[in-house]
């Protein structure tokens, strides 16, 4: 599911013209907005007059212009995309049906489309379109409710709320004492610190469990599966005790997939802090099946990145950011993606190279066969979940990457000299994990660059020596990145 899905196709055009502005410096042509957009002039025109009309709320914060030759936006320090994509979002039908439903549990279509001001045609439109989008999270509206495993609902609106609909909002109506005492209880408890930012996600997830715990036909059938070897997990029997003793105090009688819902968003989010979950992951059953595929998958990393062993810290954060990602894809379907996938995955392999794109692909793979998921096409939790694996490979290969010590020394006259030196440092400054200086004979070099072949032998000692063909030529600069690669395998 992606956040353009719960606009319009016309809105979707006309947040895409703000998208394409503010990727080109505030400017375009016509000629290239309708290219990228693939409509007519007379469409674009009145995409233009319609954004005109709904920026006018904005006053002098969003200015948008054009002649017919080509559209200019300027926008106030305080204004971002973000800004615009919350205000089309608040005018959606989509979004009113979903906040709707959150708070009423289920609706009738005659109170429905009175509360919307729209017929039943319409009504029956957008559920249609939206059931088409929920189909990945195995979720329905149909007669009137929500329908789906319990996890699978409370999972929904918890994506919902943090990554569409405006959180703070819902979380400042909402948080009321017993929520407050329920996360302090929990920290207490669990014995684990949740911090600020955790204790945001958790606030906002025992808000939609407050708003469910008590409706009646809750499905949890593949739940129960799920949960099976973690009866006797010793994180879910603290969890358990915590949620029947809490709700007990209320005189509100929870089942136990109460505790076995909050067990896996413990897992899947990060709630715990590195430390707390360390402490969790020694005591924890190795043989589970999320335990299990964070092992092999870690030692798969290893071997692939050729480590004899990574240090300490880094292996411990590796285990963190692969338990949630395995236990989203052990125990839920779909996901909402808020950045653009395709290009995101090229700014990921811009980072990490293209080589371990499909490395991070061959993970995937190996755990979504061991959890027997099926990959289908555009499921946004398989996606979501490869741009992590990219993500966590790119922030091992960082954390393990040696710095290169690296010397210039160039044989010409002094003023060519110095400032060829400084041109050559300007230009490899981008690439990461390197120490680039004029070469001084006193220090210790990993690579040398130079103009000549020197006449004394070992005069480098041990370092590489690479004798530059034309100073900044792409050849040259080519071969020396892959020198650099060499030097850090």
């Amino acid at each position: 599911m992606k956040v353009e899905h719960f606009l319009e196709k016309n809105e979707v055009r006309e947040i895409t013209i703000f998208k394409k502005l503010v990727l080109n410096n505030g400017i375009l042509s016509y000629i290239d907005m309708l290219d990228h957009l693939s409509i007519s002039k007379a469409s674009l025109e009145n995409d233009l007059d319609s954004i005109t009309s709904r920026v006018a709320d904005f006053d002098t914060q969003i200015k948008i212009s054009y002649d017919g030759q080509a559209i200019e936006l300027e926008m106030s320090d305080e204004m971002s995309l973000q800004h615009i994509y919350r205000f089309y979002l608040s005018q959606s039908i989509k979004m009113e049906i979903i906040n709707f439903l959150f708070k009423h549990h289920e609706f009738s279509i005659t109170k429905l489309t009175q509360k919307l001001a729209i017929s039943e045609s319409s009504l029956f439109r957008k559920i249609k379109e939206l059931n088409s989008y929920l189909k990945e999270f195995g979720l329905k509206i149909r007669n009137g409710q929500l329908q789906g495993e319990e996890l699978q609902i409370r999972y929904f609106y918890f994506q919902f709320y943090y990554y569409i609909e405006d959180k703070s909002t819902l979380i400042t109506k909402r948080s009321d004492t017993q929520i407050i005492q329920t996360v302090d209880s929990l920290e207490k408890f669990l014995q684990v610190t949740i911090v600020p930012e955790n204790r945001e996600r958790l606030t906002l997830w025992l808000i939609i469990s407050k708003s469910r715990v008590s409706h009646k036909s809750k499905l949890y059938k593949q739940l129960r599966k799920q949960m099976q070897p973690y009866m006797k997990d010793p994180l879910y029997h603290r969890v358990h005790v915590m949620i029947l003793r809490y709700y007990s105090r209320y005189s509100i009688e929870v089942d136990e997939e109460e505790a076995m819902i909050h067990f896996a968003f413990l897992l899947a989010f990060p709630i715990l802090t590195e430390e707390d979950f360390h402490e969790y992951r020694l005591i924890r059953d190795r043989h589970a099946p999320i335990a299990s595929l964070d092992t092999y998958i870690a030692e798969t990393i290893i071997i692939h990145f050729k480590f004899r062993r990574p240090p300490y810290m880094l292996e411990r954060d590796m285990y963190y950011h692969l338990t949630h990602i395995h236990t989203r894809l052990y125990f839920f379907k779909g996901d909402i993606e808020i950045y653009e996938y395709e290009e995101m995955l090229a700014k990921e392999k811009q980072i990490v190279g293209k080589n371990l794109v499909p490395f991070a692909r061959t993970l995937l793979t190996t755990s979504t066969d061991k959890f027997l998921t099926t990959e289908v096409k555009d499921n946004s939790l398989i996606k979501m979940e490869l741009l992590k694996y990219v993500s966590l490979l790119a922030l091992i290969s960082f954390k393990m990457t040696t710095v290169i010590q690296i010397g210039i020394d160039l044989k010409m006259d002094d003023l060519y000299k110095e400032t060829l030196t400084e041109l050559l440092k300007q230009k490899m400054r981008p690439i990461s994990g390197i120490q680039i200086e004029r070469y001084q004979p006193s220090k210790v070099y990993d690579l040398v660059l130079t103009n000549e072949v020197s006449i004394e032998e070992n005069q480098y000692d041990e370092a590489r020596v690479y004798i530059l063909s034309e100073i900044m030529s792409s050849f040259d600069m080519m071969t020396i990145y892959k020198i650099i690669q060499e030097l850090n395998t």
